[in-house]
């Protein structure tokens, strides 16, 4: 009886201390956070090793930065502690594949190291399976996928359109060109022949729309824009009595055209500030006068 006892504390000693060291040896695992991407995704891969105490890992390195099929994109390495001093070291990676199918994420081997020992033991991982899908709809075969054509040869190319193309293309360009020689070749405008043109412009408008101010203030613009272009005044702020003094030391023109140009500088301004109402023969009378100065002055202040 003493002996059967015996065995029996021995074999429950044995399967105490193999069960304590199978408790001690860690723990390997491999997950991804999907099984199912699509060509390009990233998932990511996880290897994970505990073991309550202290120990060594060493993780797998992998050749040309693949695991399996997958590009490996990123990767790090992370401890966390869990429960009853169990520590958990994870090396993770984030990998991609671009060709569309079932995929296999090898095994992988995490070497270990308990404090104390000398030899390194080993654990491996299980395979996992990904599908990666197309991001093609799934309507759409293979053969819907065209070859690159072929360069064009020489007759196949429609050259009476490229021909057509061409003269059109030139037919515009020698329009355009005429059209601009031809501007540039018109003659230009003298300063009285432009003031005239203006003149009569503005009576034909009045004679339309019977705006006895419009009609002042433009005859009133127009000769000192026909005064301004001859002698390159910039002035268009300047009041009347301003404007009188810039010409009043003028040698060009003779006291009569300074007189009478202030005469009609001054009845215009009757109209446009002091609200005078013209008559029929005033109205008639400013554009006279104005015309009359443009003629009378056109050869002097050449």
């Amino acid at each position: 009886m003493t002996r059967k006892l015996l065995i029996s504390v021995v074999i429950l000693a044995a399967l105490c201390a193999s069960a304590a060291a199978k408790e001690n040896d860690p723990a390997v695992s491999a997950t991804v956070d999907r099984r199912t991407i699509l060509v390009g995704d990233r998932i990511r891969y996880t290897l994970e090793s505990d073991l309550k105490g202290e120990a060594e890992f060493k993780f797998p390195k992998f050749a040309d930065d693949k695991i399996g099929d997958f590009e490996i994109k990123d990767s790090g390495t992370r401890v966390r502690k869990g429960l009853f001093g169990r520590r958990v070291q994870q090396y993770w990676f984030d990998i991609t594949t671009y060709a569309p199918g079932r995929h296999t994420i090898p095994e992988a081997e995490i070497r270990y190291r308990k404090k104390g020992d000398k030899d390194w033991l080993a654990k491996k991982t299980k395979t996992l399976d990904v599908i990666v899908e197309s991001v093609l709809p799934k309507t759409i075969g293979a053969i819907d996928i065209k070859d690159i054509k072929a360069p064009l040869a020489f007759f196949e190319i429609n050259w009476l359109f490229v021909t057509g193309a061409l003269l059109i293309l030139l037919t515009g360009a020698a329009i355009f060109l005429i059209r601009r020689l031809a501007r540039k070749a018109e003659p230009q405008k003298s300063p009285h022949e432009a003031a005239l043109e203006e003149l009569e412009a503005i009576r034909a408008a009045f004679a339309r729309l019977g705006d006895v101010k419009a009609y002042y203030v433009d005859i009133s613009d127009s000769v000192r824009r026909y005064i301004e272009r001859v002698f390159r005044l910039k002035a268009p702020e300047m009041t009347t009595e301003e404007f009188l003094n810039s010409l009043a030391d003028s040698s060009v023109l003779l006291s009569l055209h300074k007189e009478r140009l202030k005469t009609f500088l001054g009845a215009c301004d009757l109209v446009k500030f002091a609200k005078y109402a013209p008559t029929s023969p005033e109205i008639e009378s400013v554009f006279i006068t104005a015309k009359g100065f443009i003629e009378e002055t056109k050869n002097v202040l050449i």
